[in-house]
């Protein structure tokens, strides 16, 4: 294969479906890839919401500390080289298709998935860059996702959901479990959860991690308001704080570093504002939990004009319940497809709409440019925009607002 395309193409089609959990297959491959062991510190970043927002502050204040960093998150929202991440920049072409390549070599008969692909391309192409820390955010779950690969010298457990409950479980008991499973014994584990399930305080003592839990073993006193919106931000900026002092022997880091890092961060699709006739904001709320966080700051944030929704959501969440805590915000609703077999229909869509209560006109477009043009040609000065639901939502409006 010649391009990361093809490499991508290629992968998408090496599993029926997108999610195979467990460790097994990564593992095997990277023991061959000489990958098990990492040279420098690992900070693992799991929960429900807020992981990607927590992973950029942590990069950010490691930046302005001196330090090179490695991180890899996921979902991408305009190139997968978005995933994979060497000092702030998106890995090349280049580098990743290396990676691809030598992941390939060294897997021989074992078939591995789009994501255990990007995971073991991610290790390698910072283990090649010789970066001074590590920090990687669990895809799915903690306990069987790739990333759970390697031991982490702090993990953080942003929030506990429910969300992906097919494959972690029905209630945030089981979720906490499985998100639980990326503690180490003697390690320190930070959980920003204000209410965590009892799973998780239960799964620590059993294995023996240094649990330190927000409420209790620290708060937001003395944090910075982080540049990113939200009140839900500065609880993460508690996290990364508290993890980054158990780690200070290893990886020291400065006050000054921490403040203009929290300054200076910023990250694409959460609560992303953009300026113009009308203003739109931008957010990757796509369950009840993140939802709660945007309709909070729309509430707290009034306009005298109507809030337009571009909003779509993959048929595996739960529709009902963004749709509920949303609508009290939204004045009219625009529905765009989205593509990939987990996608719902738009008409099925604005059925469980009106199925969760709302009233308020629904449209329906055929994408984002002509939802985009719609609105555009029907608002006022004093209108605003909010596209939230799915990544695919976020991804497919900045391809309209930043072209």
């Amino acid at each position: 294969m010649n391009t990361l395309d093809d490499w991508l193409r290629w992968q998408e089609n090496q599993f029926s479906s997108e999610i195979k959990l467990g460790l097994d297959r990564i593992r095997n491959v990277a023991q061959r890839m000489d990958l098990l062991t990492l040279p420098v510190p690992v900070i693992t970043v799991g929960g429900t919401n807020g992981k990607g927002s927590t992973c950029a502050m942590l990069t950010r204040i490691l930046q302005v500390q001196g330090y090179l960093v490695g991180t890899y998150t996921s979902p991408h929202l305009l190139r997968y080289n978005e995933r994979i991440a060497l000092d702030g920049k998106p890995a090349t072409d280049q580098q990743i298709c290396a990676a691809f390549n030598a992941i390939d070599q060294a897997r021989d008969e074992i078939d591995l998935t789009y994501f255990e692909f990007g995971t073991l391309a991610a290790v390698w192409c910072f283990v090649q860059a010789k970066v001074d820390v590590i920090v990687l955010e669990v895809g799915l779950g903690g306990r069987l996702d790739a990333c759970n690969l390697w031991d982490a010298d702090v993990s953080i457990l942003t929030s506990i959901g429910l969300d992906h409950v097919d494959w972690l479980g029905h209630t945030r008991e089981a979720i906490g479990l499985e998100k639980a499973g990326i503690m180490r014994p003697g390690k320190p584990v930070v959980c920003g959860d204000p209410e965590p399930p009892a799973t998780i305080a239960s799964q620590a003592a059993s294995i023996g991690a240094q649990l330190l839990q927000y409420g209790r073993d620290f708060s937001v006193d003395n944090v910075p308001q982080p540049a990113l919106l939200g009140e839900v931000q500065r609880l993460n900026a508690a996290c990364v704080v508290t993890a980054l002092q158990q780690v200070q022997a290893r990886l020291p880091v400065s006050e000054q570093a921490i403040a203009e890092g929290l300054r200076t961060v910023s990250l694409s699709g959460r609560m992303q504002q953009f300026a113009g006739q009308p203003n739109a904001i931008l957010d990757v709320a796509h369950n009840p939990h993140a939802a709660i966080q945007l309709a909070d700051w729309l509430k707290k944030n009034p306009i005298d004009g109507k809030t337009s929704a571009i909003f779509s959501i993959l048929a595996d969440k739960d529709v009902a319940g963004v749709v509920k805590i949303m609508a009290a915000h939204v004045d009219e609703w625009h529905l765009v497809p989205l593509g990939g077999y987990r996608a719902i229909n738009p008409t099925d869509l604005g059925n469980k709409i009106r199925a969760a209560g709302v009233r308020k006109v629904i449209y329906f477009h055929d994408d984002f440019p002509s939802a985009w043009q719609f609105i555009q040609s029907h608002a006022s000065t004093q209108d605003r925009v909010v596209a939230f639901g799915s990544f695919l939502v976020v991804s497919g409006m900045l391809n309209v607002l930043v072209s």
